[in-house]
């Protein structure tokens, strides 16, 4: 990864647009145009002779999501991944870091370290710690079970550190079942104590959405830094709760002015995955502000990635793998198709998605979604409220 000169804490990639910079403490990335790439110093980059300045076909993805291991005891019932056993030739240590080593050199910013239970590999610090060494930043999310305060002193060899949690007290076992609650509040509060940064990831669903200002409440007693809301998907386990388990048409309508009603009375960040913008667009924000932020909707082999534990690729951890291995991400652009898809889908959009105004941002929703539920993945995402109000006034 290159670096910048005055700080080499901050680490930049060119782009056809001009680049992308991204530090660590305090964590950012954003996208920037020429004339800031210049104003750091840098040299003049090739990909600037292109004469499309738009932000398109990046580079190569600034995330990647890595699930190291399919192990998992929990055994959650909605897991998107159908964790329990291993995956049938899982990478062993040496070729997990040869698939950084590809990552690296591809100049990806962040590596999202989970599985099934990431804790459930004896190696995954090594992991963590050469990820660090190849100028990746590494964060993990983790169910909870079995981080005690020793495990803890060792996280903070990642960036952020994210537990598994979809409600407090009771509303936690929405999905999953099972009372682990406690175990969850008690990781939280190791990682805390031990100076690591954490936060929350909470699935949202029909059943614990009622629970989200509790949720807030509890975040901003534990001091954590962040919330980050995922829509349940239908993947893996969660094929077979989709229907009965995801939000509502209100719901839906109702959540962004909720999260940001309650980010700001409890100043904690409130996150959502790229499967929730068409809810957020659909409250007509800023585009500027979105793209600022780098906010877009699906990003499937774009600016993300999603990498099985035995090395297979797909758009997103939600999409059938392509078929490719992580080890041909550098020289077979095929690993990335569903870059390719998406694109295509943008330019042939359908109604109501082609006279929508942020079409370019949020890319017709989750095409995960669209795929399970209609049959069709190039279909518009079928529970985007804008999409909803569409169908309701065809004849």
């Amino acid at each position: 990864m290159q670096h910048l000169p005055k700080d080499n804490a901050i680490k930049y990639r060119f782009e056809n647009f001009g680049g992308i910079i991204a530090g660590d403490q305090p964590p950012f990335l954003v996208f920037v145009d020429k004339n800031y790439m210049r104003q750091l110093g840098l040299d003049e980059s090739v990909l600037w002779n292109a004469q499309d300045e738009s932000i398109g076909r990046l580079s190569a993805p600034t995330e990647v999501h890595f699930a190291i291991t399919n192990r998992c005891s929990v055994r959650c019932p909605h897991c998107y991944m159908d964790a329990g056993a291993p995956d049938e030739g899982e990478l062993d240590t040496s070729s997990l870091m040869k698939a950084l080593d590809i990552l690296a050199q591809l100049n990806v910013f962040h590596i999202a370290l989970g599985g099934g239970e990431a804790l459930e590999r004896d190696d995954l610090f090594e992991i963590a710690q050469y990820a660090r060494r190849k100028g990746l930043i590494p964060n993990l999310t983790v169910s909870g079970a079995n981080l005690t305060a020793a495990v803890a002193e060792k996280m903070t060899v990642f960036g952020q550190v994210n537990v598994s949690l979809d409600g407090v007290g009771s509303v936690y076992s929405a999905f999953r079942g099972k009372e682990m609650f406690s175990a969850a509040d008690s990781a939280l509060d190791a990682l805390i104590q031990a100076g690591v940064s954490a936060g929350i990831n909470c699935v949202v669903g029909k059943q614990n959405f009622e629970g989200i200002p509790e949720l807030f409440e509890y975040a901003a007693k534990k001091k954590v830094n962040e919330i980050e809301f995922l829509r349940l998907k239908p993947s893996g386990r969660g094929r077979q709760k989709y229907f009965n388990e995801r939000t509502t048409v209100l719901q839906n309508r109702a959540l962004t002015p909720m999260l940001a009603d309650l980010s700001d009375k409890f100043k904690i960040a409130a996150k959502i995955d790229c499967s929730f913008v068409p809810m957020f667009c659909y409250h007509r924000p800023p585009r500027e502000l979105l793209q600022a932020m780098a906010t877009y909707g699906c990003e499937a082999g774009n600016v993300l990635l999603g990498i099985r534990s035995n090395g297979k690729v797909a758009g997103c951890s939600f999409m059938q793998s392509s078929g490719h291995s992580v080890f041909d991400l550098a020289t077979d652009p095929a690993c990335r198709q569903d870059a390719d898809r998406i694109a295509a889908w943008t330019h042939d959009a359908p109604e109501p998605c082609r006279s929508c105004d942020y079409l370019d941002i949020c890319k017709g929703g989750c095409h995960a979604v669209s795929e399970f539920v209609t049959g069709d993945f190039n279909a518009a995402d079928p529970d985007c409220p804008r999409v909803v109000d569409f169908r309701k006034d065809q004849p």
